[in-house]
């Protein structure tokens, strides 16, 4: 149990904070982040909700409960994004990689905050806040000084490389009250942003441009030159008369051009918002993917193929069209092989069989799940239909390097030859010709000569 108040009852209590204990208060704060930071710890969560205020006026950084060590994955399995929105640096809403400057921009937030006693980004969604984060530049804080302006803008900067780069800078600029970065405090004392596209020019006159002196006011008199040889006057062109509008006129089209222009911007608006959506959503869903193949392949090099195969399923719902899905569905395909060998050795026709079916089911064109629907025709004494199904291992494979087309080669003349040796016996293999396992030792994976190898599966 923690006295006093966290920020958040002292700024409803009270609004914004007086300069002395904003500058107070923050610097307590960048020497806790420091701290932590230092010891390779973000925050991930600066809100006022977590900055406690005791007697005294000593500040705590609260709830490292969803802090993370620097280098750590930066979500959970299924790819939530810790933080509250509204607090949240464009990285770390983006679902990126972050780091100790992500925590700087959410301390700039709270900067704002205290100052105007107000959010700088708002919203009725998250996918407004989000945006608006991401997208959008706050206007300053009303009746803050230039330097502290220009302070709480290079915390808040979208590029993380723009901003504070420790802690410990921005707390040497707020003890200084001054903004190291001179583009971004306003350098004529007014607390103004300078403009992204620049001042507006006067363009000089050749007087100002040369430096001779003009009048300050009143036109220049033109005097004519009596030597000048007069020139004639040019007669009056005609020129048709331009048609005019009405009144009426004027107004609908100014009307309906502001109505088609509104309509246009509201169009782009949506899909801006949209499209920022969509991007945030598929970074999400995309690590969280990598996340479960991640998981899977660890279980599957432990052996549990049954929970290997749960994350692998994980990793397809969840990002159904990312590269990781495609990894995950390989690492499915091989726990079927692993399964359909272990069945295939302990002679398990009826349990092979089914496992074959989905093995050509998952992939008709693999060699694989029909060489082991023939052994399982062949254990269950189905000869021809045997035969036709190392026939098209045999076609499906090729020359391919697991060696899948040359066992079924072997096991396909090994038929016909116990056929032509014992044609009465053609129904099942006699104890001569049937193989002592129910694949010969040139097929791989899992036998001692070419090894299963489940660390084979690409790791992100």
């Amino acid at each position: 149990f923690l006295e006093g108040q966290t920020l958040r009852d002292a700024l409803q209590a009270g609004g914004p904070l007086p300069l002395p204990t904003v500058k107070s208060y923050m610097l307590q704060l960048c020497d806790a982040l420091s701290y932590a930071h230092r010891n390779g710890v973000i925050h991930r969560d600066i809100k006022p909700e977590n900055v406690q205020i005791l007697p005294g006026g000593h500040i705590k950084l609260t709830d490292f409960g969803i802090a993370r060590l620097i280098g750590e994955p930066n979500i959970t399995q299924n790819g939530q994004v810790f933080g509250t929105p509204s607090y949240m640096s464009p990285e770390q809403v983006k679902g990126g990689e972050i780091d100790a400057r992500s925590d700087i921009f959410s301390l700039g937030v709270l900067l704002y905050e205290m100052v105007s006693g107000k959010k700088p980004f708002t919203g009725d969604t998250i996918v407004t806040i989000t945006y608006n984060i991401t997208s959008v530049e706050p206007p300053p804080p009303p009746g803050a000084p230039p330097w502290l302006v220009g302070v709480i803008r290079k915390a808040m900067a979208k590029d993380p490389d723009m901003r504070y780069q420790s802690a410990d800078e921005m707390a040497e600029d707020i003890r200084e009250e001054r903004c190291s970065d001179p583009l971004l405090a306003a350098a004529n004392g007014t607390g103004t942003y300078p403009s992204p596209f620049g001042a507006a020019q006067q363009q000089p006159t050749p007087a100002t441009q040369y430096g001779t002196p003009v009048p300050s006011s009143g036109p220049t008199p033109s005097v004519p030159d009596p030597f000048a040889p007069s020139t004639p006057t040019p007669a009056p062109t005609y020129a048709p008369p331009k048609p005019i509008l009405s009144a009426e006129t004027r107004n609908f089209l100014g009307v309906f051009f502001l109505v088609v222009g509104l309509a246009v911007m509201f169009v782009f608006a949506i899909w801006a918002v949209n499209l920022a959506y969509k991007s945030y959503v598929t970074a999400q869903t995309s690590r969280a993917a990598a996340a479960y193949y991640n998981q899977g392949v660890e279980l599957y090099n432990k052996g549990n193929l049954d929970a290997a195969e749960q994350m692998f399923q994980n990793a397809i719902r969840v990002s159904p069209l990312s590269e990781y899905a495609e990894d995950a569905r390989e690492g499915i395909y091989r726990i079927m092989i692993s399964r359909a060998y272990e069945l295939a050795l302990a002679r398990n026709a009826e349990a092979l069989m089914d496992q074959a079916e989905r093995m050509v089911e998952f992939r008709p064109n693999a060699p694989e799940g029909h060489y082991y629907l023939g052994l399982a025709y062949e254990l269950l004494g189905d000869l021809e239909m045997a035969l036709r199904e190392y026939d098209t291992t045999s076609t499906l494979a090729g020359n391919d390097k697991q060696g899948y087309g040359k066992a079924a080669r072997a096991r396909r003349d090994a038929i016909i030859a116990a056929q032509t040796q014992s044609p009465t016996n053609s129904g099942a293999l006699d104890t001569h010709t049937q193989p002592t396992s129910p694949r010969p030792q040139s097929i791989p994976h899992g036998n001692s000569d070419i090894p299963y190898q489940p660390g084979n599966l690409r790791r992100e």
